[in-house]
């Protein structure tokens, strides 16, 4: 058999080639044991079902049957990442951490070190949910005191 089949947490089950199931590290420990039967969903608690469609998606593109160009595998990653909003692209950098596909999970990576590069605190922050632990006065001059550390950071957008 040449496909295996993942369930996510939502209960939904994918049908993934083995090929690209053995990128998915989790999966290839599965694969692997020699009591598996392929005809067993492979149950992938923590993931949720569109986190792994996107995961199967970019995985099929980049390690399907057919080896894209550099040029094409470019244009799919820039279209892959402008389809995903800001939450969906760290629940899919969780989910890639989790499955431990390490070619999607340094892809994501990243992308989230180029989307935080000269930002803001509050940007950073916000993106990542994270409250601040200060209160305003006290944020505000640490600021002052750090003012040469926030001199090139791109407004806020």
């Amino acid at each position: 058999m040449d496909y295996g089949v993942t369930k996510s947490a939502n209960g939904d089950t994918f049908e993934v080639s083995l090929k690209i199931g053995k990128k998915i590290l989790i999966v290839k420990a599965f694969v692997e044991d020699e009591s598996f039967v392929p005809t067993t969903a492979i149950p992938l608690q923590n993931i949720n079902s569109s986190e792994l469609a996107l995961a199967i998606e970019y995985l099929n593109f980049h390690h399907g049957e057919v080896k894209p160009s550099e040029n094409e595998a470019k244009d799919f990653d820039l279209e892959f990442l402008n389809n995903l909003s800001n939450k969906q692209l760290m629940d899919l950098l969780h989910a890639a951490d989790y499955l431990n596909v390490e070619d999607l999970l340094e892809f994501l990576l990243q992308t989230v070190a180029n989307l935080i590069e000269n930002k803001s605190v509050h940007f950073v922050r916000n993106l990542f949910g994270i409250v601040s632990d200060f209160t305003p006065e006290e944020e505000e001059r640490l600021f002052q005191e750090t003012a040469w550390a926030h001199e090139d950071v791109d407004p806020d957008v």
